[in-house]
């Protein structure tokens, strides 16, 4: 027996003689300060142990290397173990079981460990086996349990937030999101929420919206009268004072709403169940724009991780919903300021065009009237300045034209007949309308290479209109001697008019500004002075709102290929 110094003899004497071995230790090393004949005995070290020996060095011939662990992890945890096995059992003997106890202090920290060893009988053996199975299989149920539960909670979120998405997403129109955005709340029995909004430099009281009517009809009452103020602990007011963080605020101290202006507002919020009040920024970037206050009963409890993170997505998404109306509002009102900027020119450029038309109209008659010498003869260098005169007036006359039939096209005030047309029979009205030019250029012209069955749909006049532009600008950019050349293809996307040339080309940066208005490309003599850049704005706006295009394919100093598509009969392509 273990020799005490602690003047508890005869409590050793007594527990010396107890059948069930039992053993005291102290600290976390395990130091043996009492073990009885029987826990001797069990460990196989029937002589006295020595005082202050680690058990861990007490000899015996039984492994004690489990029973080590189990004393750190008492010893550790401050938790009873009962009944555990150590180690497996074999053939000659029964396995070791034990409980420990562990002493704590005041602290609450363990200093000692009471221990009990025991052999396992083949009955308490198989009990242990089935308590053993039977919480591992009562474990995997409440983990399956659990994760179903979580899987269920994860889907109806997930199903409530696509609701509260879609019913954000109802409309563009910006008042009616902020009404939307004043709906939501957490999907909790009797949540409310409040919404502020900043607004022209100062804090707004946007909604108050609860589930019960009785007490919405309460709240509608001092809607106007409850404002944000700064001594307000949750809302806009909380957050403009700090960082821009959820915050959460208990409104249960009898003191939290004596910042409200109003003493009937204090005396029927002091009369409403709230209890925690989880304030959400809505930010648009960087910028604070509002803020959403979900408001729980006094017995709600605290607010989950979860709810946080839900109560962030639907902040998240009604600052979205937020932003996607102002964009389209500003769209909306960007376009009525550039529709009516287009209709101011459109009204000035007509009214300017019909203004300068009658003194050119006046100007080419009194030059007919000089060069017919109705007031007498005129010399031949006076016929010469006539002419260009004349010239000057069609020029100026031409430009006038272009930008009225520009302010037509843009503004969509062309009338089209639309209907089917032979692709042939266009292209060689079209070449006829400027064969003197080509003949005046010495420029080198073969057939009209297209299949005469080829039929298109469009307006004729607008289609005859931006082939004669086309094949101006192809005489025009073509030198002496050059070549010309046109056709016709069926396409699987409509039929497409080529008119190709061997003239000065365009640069690769122009392929497309050169559809642009008032745009020109000067590239050596030909290309200087050429007409103000309108005919392929027109074009193009011609081909586009006939269903089709007007494309070019260019090398700088080989040319340039211009491609006119426009759709297909209906019979052909049926």
């Amino acid at each position: 027996m273990i020799a005490r110094s602690d003047g508890m003899g005869s409590l050793d004497q007594h527990l010396e003689r107890v059948a069930a071995p039992m053993a005291l230790t102290r600290g976390a090393d395990h130091t043996i300060v009492f073990a009885n004949a029987a826990f001797r005995q069990l460990l196989g070290a029937p002589h006295e142990i020595a005082l202050g020996e680690s058990l861990a060095d007490s000899g015996g011939s039984e492994d004690t290397s489990g029973l080590t662990a189990l004393l750190d992890e008492a010893f550790r945890t401050g938790v009873v173990l009962r009944d555990t096995m150590l180690g497996q059992r074999d053939a000659n003997r029964s396995a070791l079981s034990c409980s420990i106890w562990p002493g704590l202090n005041a602290s609450g920290e363990s200093e000692s460990l009471l221990i009990e060893l025991y052999r396992t009988s083949d009955v308490e053996l198989a009990h242990a086996l089935q308590r053993d199975v039977a919480e591992r299989l009562l474990v995997s149920a409440l983990r399956e349990q659990n994760a179903a539960e979580v899987a269920e909670s994860s889907r109806r979120v997930a199903e409530f937030l696509m609701t509260e998405t879609r019913r954000l997403a109802e409309s563009l129109d910006e008042q009616l999101t902020l009404t939307a955005v004043a709906r939501i709340a957490l999907p909790h029995l009797g949540a409310w929420s409040i919404v502020d909004m900043v607004g022209d430099g100062r804090m707004r009281r946007l909604a108050i919206v609860h589930p019960n009517l009785a007490v919405q009809d309460v709240l509608d009452g001092v809607h106007g009268r409850w404002h944000p103020t700064a001594n307000d602990k949750f809302g806009l007011p909380a957050l403009a004072t700090g960082a821009v963080q959820p915050i959460v605020a208990d409104a249960t101290d009898p003191s939290f709403f004596d910042g409200a202006l109003d003493a009937d507002v204090l005396d029927v919020l002091k009369g409403l169940d709230v209890g925690l009040l989880l304030t959400m920024p809505l930010m648009i970037g960087d910028q604070l724009i509002g803020a959403v206050t979900f408001v729980s009963g006094r017995d709600a409890g605290q607010y989950s991780p979860e709810d946080v993170q839900l109560a962030r997505d639907l902040a998240s998404r009604s600052s979205m919903a937020l932003e996607r109306a102002r964009l389209y509002g500003e769209c909306v009102a960007l376009r009525v300021n550039a529709e009516a900027a287009t209709d101011a020119k459109s009204a000035f450029l007509d009214m300017m065009s019909h203004e300068l038309r009658t003194p050119l109209n006046a100007i080419g008659g009194y030059v007919d009237l000089l060069d017919l010498e109705l007031h007498g003869p005129i010399n031949e260098a006076q016929r010469v300045d006539l002419g260009r005169i004349r010239n000057s007036q069609r020029y100026l006359t031409s430009l006038v034209n272009d930008l009225l039939n520009l302010t037509h096209v843009r503004g969509g005030k062309l009338a089209y007949d639309i209907r089917d047309i032979g692709a042939f029979d266009m292209l060689a009205e079209g070449i006829a309308m400027v064969e003197p030019l080509i003949a005046k250029r010495d420029l080198t012209y073969s057939s009209i290479a297209c299949d005469p069955p080829i039929t298109l749909r469009g307006d004729h006049d607008k289609v005859l209109q931006i082939l004669i532009n086309l094949l101006s600008n192809a005489i025009k950019f073509t030198p002496e001697g050059g070549e010309l050349t046109i056709d016709c293809l069926d396409g699987p996307d409509g039929v497409l008019i080529r008119v190709c040339d061997t003239g000065i080309g365009i640069p690769a940066d122009k392929l497309e500004s050169i559809f642009e208005p008032f745009v020109q490309v000067k590239v050596g003599a030909l290309g200087a002075g050429v007409g103000v850049g309108l005919g392929l704005a027109i074009s193009r706006t011609l081909a586009r709102d006939m269903h089709g295009d007007l494309t070019v394919q260019s090398t700088l100093g080989e040319g340039a290929r211009f491609i006119l598509t426009l759709p297909k009969a209906a019979s052909a392509s049926a």
